[in-house]
């Protein structure tokens, strides 16, 4: 289990080094975006009270989709390649693919798995029988990977393939939708025709980045609420957390660390009896993770809290690019 930076987490005597790294612009936010995502008390808290290990992980994610959108020209190019391709075989794109790609790559074997499985072994730490199945599959793929690029760079040599020198980054207005960066036999590849094609990652995206930032949101709420509340009574956040989490938490037996080994066996590297105090620690923790929950519900019910974080609904481009900024 992850341990997370928090009041609740410290109070126990838990703390781990974070890094931070700086937000990039990923054009995959919704807007007008909140900076002010609850008001607890009267208290706000706000985007940048969110932990450095929040932010970072929000961060790392959005990074998918500039990644995504650097190579998604490649794709489009490629894509525009195919379809006119096929329609000069008189064919679909798919039939096209099966026969110039999936019909070419060699399956790999069982022999070449077992190889590429003695060189990982000791970071895999698994069986060989139960991941040689996920090995054929990334094997294949990487062959049908290479096939497919030496056809696309094949369909390429014969076509006229003009790219511009623009780079390609998230449209910051309607207008930038316009934008050619590729013209592939006088079919122009726009920031339109990107940027829809990488909605279904948006949105993945912003489902992520909304769940990272609610769980920590959720921490931030309880957090007040302890130091409110341990005001109120003349008391320490400490002493609230002994009295009503730390004697509640019943302590996890070995007959459940057996238990949960045996559902979980096939995912652990290791025999029950290495690996029977980190199951048993992983278990006390969710068990007073549910007290913590539990307590925080109970403090929640007295109080006035106000949540505007609202979870992402399917994006569009108007959304992402053509909105003012609250």
């Amino acid at each position: 289990m992850k341990i997370r930076v928090n009041l609740w987490l410290i109070l126990l005597g838990v703390c781990a080094p974070l890094a931070f790294s700086q937000p990039s612009n990923c054009g995959c936010e919704q807007k007008p975006q909140l900076n002010v995502l609850a008001v607890v008390n009267g208290i706000k808290i706000t985007q940048h009270d969110l932990s450095i290990d929040t932010r970072t992980q929000v961060s790392l994610a959005q990074e998918t989709v500039i990644t995504a959108r650097a190579q998604e020209l490649n794709l489009q190019i490629n894509k525009t390649l195919l379809e006119a391709e096929a329609k000069r075989r008189g064919t679909t794109s798919a039939k096209l693919l099966e026969l110039e790609v999936m019909a070419k790559v060699i399956p790999p074997t069982e022999k070449e798995a077992r190889a590429v499985y003695e060189q990982n072994k000791n970071r895999i730490g698994r069986s060989f029988s139960s991941v040689k199945n996920e090995i054929l599959t990334q094997l294949k793929n990487e062959r049908e990977t290479l096939r497919a690029n030496q056809f696309a760079n094949s369909l390429r040599a014969g076509a006229q393939v003009s790219v511009s020198n623009l780079q390609v980054t998230a449209p910051a207005n309607e207008a930038d939708l316009s934008r050619v960066f590729a013209t592939v036999n006088e079919v122009n590849i726009t920031s339109k025709d990107i940027e829809q094609s990488l909605l279904p990652l948006i949105f993945r995206v912003q489902q992520q980045v909304y769940a990272l930032r609610k769980r920590d949101l959720d921490i931030r709420v309880n957090d007040l609420l302890l130091e409110q509340e341990a005001k109120r009574l003349g008391t320490t956040p400490k002493a609230l957390i002994d009295l009503n989490v730390r004697t509640r938490v019943p302590i996890v037996s070995e007959e459940q660390a057996r238990a949960f080994y045996k559902e979980q066996k096939g995912q652990l590297p290791g025999s029950f009896s290495e690996l029977k105090y980190q199951i048993m620690q992983v278990l006390q923790e969710r068990e007073a993770e549910k007290w913590f929950v539990a307590y925080a519900d109970e403090l929640r019910k007295g109080a006035a809290v106000q949540i505007y974080l609202t979870a992402p609904t399917s994006p569009d481009l108007r959304q992402l690019c053509c909105n003012p900024v609250d």
